[in-house]
Protein backbone atom coordinates (compact mmCIF):
# COMPACT_ATOMS: atom_id res chain seq x y z
CA UNK A 1 0.00 0.00 0.00
CA UNK A 2 1.02 3.36 -0.52
CA UNK A 3 2.19 5.33 2.48
CA UNK A 4 0.98 8.35 1.76
CA UNK A 5 -2.39 6.90 1.68
CA UNK A 6 -4.54 6.64 4.84
CA UNK A 7 -7.36 4.81 5.02
CA UNK A 8 -10.64 6.36 7.18
CA UNK A 9 -13.38 4.29 8.09
CA UNK A 10 -16.50 7.22 8.46
CA UNK A 11 -19.79 6.13 9.37
CA UNK A 12 -22.53 4.69 7.68
CA UNK A 13 -26.14 6.42 6.44
CA UNK A 14 -27.09 9.38 8.37
CA UNK A 15 -31.19 9.85 7.04
CA UNK A 16 -31.62 6.08 7.40
CA UNK A 17 -30.11 6.01 11.19
CA UNK A 18 -32.04 9.20 12.01
CA UNK A 19 -35.38 7.76 10.40
CA UNK A 20 -34.65 3.91 11.99
CA UNK A 21 -34.62 5.97 15.35
CA UNK A 22 -38.38 7.00 14.51
CA UNK A 23 -37.68 10.66 12.86
CA UNK A 24 -39.78 11.91 10.33
CA UNK A 25 -37.91 12.22 7.17
CA UNK A 26 -40.33 13.05 4.92
CA UNK A 27 -40.27 15.59 2.19
CA UNK A 28 -38.71 17.76 0.63
CA UNK A 29 -36.33 18.01 3.66
CA UNK A 30 -35.68 14.76 4.59
CA UNK A 31 -32.27 14.47 7.48
CA UNK A 32 -32.69 18.28 7.31
CA UNK A 33 -36.22 17.75 9.27
CA UNK A 34 -33.96 16.09 11.96
CA UNK A 35 -32.26 19.58 12.54
CA UNK A 36 -35.40 21.40 13.22
CA UNK A 37 -37.31 18.63 15.54
CA UNK A 38 -34.67 16.73 16.51
CA UNK A 39 -31.39 17.54 16.96
CA UNK A 40 -30.48 15.23 20.16
CA UNK A 41 -31.10 12.36 17.80
CA UNK A 42 -28.41 13.84 15.18
CA UNK A 43 -25.98 13.83 17.69
CA UNK A 44 -26.76 10.41 19.08
CA UNK A 45 -26.34 9.32 15.74
CA UNK A 46 -22.82 10.89 15.52
CA UNK A 47 -22.11 9.04 19.07
CA UNK A 48 -22.86 5.93 18.30
CA UNK A 49 -20.49 5.72 14.78
CA UNK A 50 -18.03 7.26 16.42
CA UNK A 51 -18.71 4.50 18.93
CA UNK A 52 -18.44 2.16 16.72
CA UNK A 53 -15.41 2.76 15.31
CA UNK A 54 -15.81 5.21 12.90
CA UNK A 55 -13.38 7.90 11.93
CA UNK A 56 -15.07 10.33 10.41
CA UNK A 57 -18.83 11.45 10.75
CA UNK A 58 -20.75 13.27 7.90
CA UNK A 59 -23.07 16.36 8.58
CA UNK A 60 -26.34 16.10 8.58
CA UNK A 61 -26.72 18.74 5.18
CA UNK A 62 -27.99 15.93 3.04
CA UNK A 63 -30.98 18.67 2.32
CA UNK A 64 -29.89 21.74 3.46
CA UNK A 65 -29.37 23.62 0.48
CA UNK A 66 -31.13 26.78 -0.25
CA UNK A 67 -33.21 24.78 -2.88
CA UNK A 68 -34.58 21.84 -1.36
CA UNK A 69 -35.52 24.38 2.20
CA UNK A 70 -37.59 26.78 0.04
CA UNK A 71 -40.03 24.02 -0.95
CA UNK A 72 -40.69 23.97 2.81
CA UNK A 73 -40.74 27.79 3.16
CA UNK A 74 -37.54 27.70 5.36
CA UNK A 75 -35.17 28.49 2.24
CA UNK A 76 -33.62 31.62 4.13
CA UNK A 77 -32.68 29.34 7.33
CA UNK A 78 -30.11 27.59 4.67
CA UNK A 79 -26.86 28.78 6.38
CA UNK A 80 -28.67 28.08 9.94
CA UNK A 81 -29.38 25.09 9.57
CA UNK A 82 -25.86 24.24 7.44
CA UNK A 83 -24.20 25.65 10.42
CA UNK A 84 -26.38 23.70 13.10
CA UNK A 85 -25.43 20.69 11.45
CA UNK A 86 -21.79 21.01 11.50
CA UNK A 87 -21.85 22.50 14.88
CA UNK A 88 -23.88 19.41 16.41
CA UNK A 89 -21.47 17.21 14.31
CA UNK A 90 -18.08 19.05 15.58
CA UNK A 91 -19.33 19.38 19.46
CA UNK A 92 -20.02 15.41 19.38
CA UNK A 93 -15.99 14.70 17.51
CA UNK A 94 -14.76 17.03 20.37
CA UNK A 95 -16.45 15.02 23.46
CA UNK A 96 -16.05 11.79 21.79
CA UNK A 97 -13.09 11.09 19.38
CA UNK A 98 -11.80 14.62 18.91
CA UNK A 99 -9.38 13.44 15.96
CA UNK A 100 -12.16 12.28 13.89
CA UNK A 101 -12.72 14.48 11.01
CA UNK A 102 -16.36 16.02 10.21
CA UNK A 103 -17.42 15.80 6.62
CA UNK A 104 -19.46 18.29 5.23
CA UNK A 105 -22.15 16.25 2.89
CA UNK A 106 -23.30 17.81 -0.46
CA UNK A 107 -26.07 16.16 -1.65
CA UNK A 108 -27.86 16.30 -5.37
CA UNK A 109 -29.65 19.27 -5.59
CA UNK A 110 -33.20 17.22 -6.64
CA UNK A 111 -34.08 13.80 -5.56
CA UNK A 112 -31.29 11.12 -5.65
CA UNK A 113 -33.18 8.90 -7.09
CA UNK A 114 -34.66 11.66 -10.23
CA UNK A 115 -31.40 11.91 -12.56
CA UNK A 116 -34.20 13.61 -15.03
CA UNK A 117 -34.56 16.58 -12.37
CA UNK A 118 -31.45 17.86 -12.27
CA UNK A 119 -30.68 21.18 -12.93
CA UNK A 120 -28.10 22.70 -15.31
CA UNK A 121 -24.22 22.78 -14.65
CA UNK A 122 -24.02 26.26 -13.79
CA UNK A 123 -27.18 26.31 -11.52
CA UNK A 124 -25.40 23.04 -9.73
CA UNK A 125 -22.47 25.18 -9.57
CA UNK A 126 -23.95 27.92 -8.27
CA UNK A 127 -25.91 26.44 -5.61
CA UNK A 128 -23.05 23.93 -4.84
CA UNK A 129 -21.26 26.33 -4.42
CA UNK A 130 -23.29 28.60 -1.74
CA UNK A 131 -23.63 25.31 0.65
CA UNK A 132 -20.10 24.46 -0.08
CA UNK A 133 -19.24 28.47 1.36
CA UNK A 134 -21.57 27.73 4.55
CA UNK A 135 -20.07 24.43 5.38
CA UNK A 136 -16.58 25.36 5.11
CA UNK A 137 -17.53 28.91 7.25
CA UNK A 138 -18.91 26.77 9.83
CA UNK A 139 -15.67 24.53 9.71
CA UNK A 140 -16.28 21.04 8.39
CA UNK A 141 -12.59 19.19 7.77
CA UNK A 142 -13.74 17.81 4.50
CA UNK A 143 -16.71 18.10 1.77
CA UNK A 144 -17.92 14.86 0.87
CA UNK A 145 -19.58 15.04 -2.41
CA UNK A 146 -22.06 12.05 -1.70
CA UNK A 147 -25.10 10.18 -4.17
CA UNK A 148 -24.63 11.88 -6.99
CA UNK A 149 -26.46 10.46 -9.94
CA UNK A 150 -25.82 12.67 -12.73
CA UNK A 151 -22.40 13.47 -14.54
CA UNK A 152 -22.70 17.17 -14.95
CA UNK A 153 -24.13 17.68 -11.50
CA UNK A 154 -21.43 15.36 -10.07
CA UNK A 155 -18.63 17.57 -12.58
CA UNK A 156 -20.27 20.74 -11.17
CA UNK A 157 -20.30 19.52 -7.34
CA UNK A 158 -16.32 18.69 -8.00
CA UNK A 159 -15.84 22.20 -9.42
CA UNK A 160 -17.02 24.13 -6.83
CA UNK A 161 -15.68 21.94 -4.21
CA UNK A 162 -11.92 23.51 -6.03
Amino acid sequence: MNEQLKLRCIDGATGSELERRGVDLSLPLWSSRALLDAPEVVAEVHRDYLSAGAEAITTATFRTHRRSLEKAGLGERAAELTRQAVEIAMRVRDEERPDALVLGSVAPLEDCYRPDLVPDEETCMREHTELMEHLVAAGVDLILIETMNQLGEARAAVQAAR
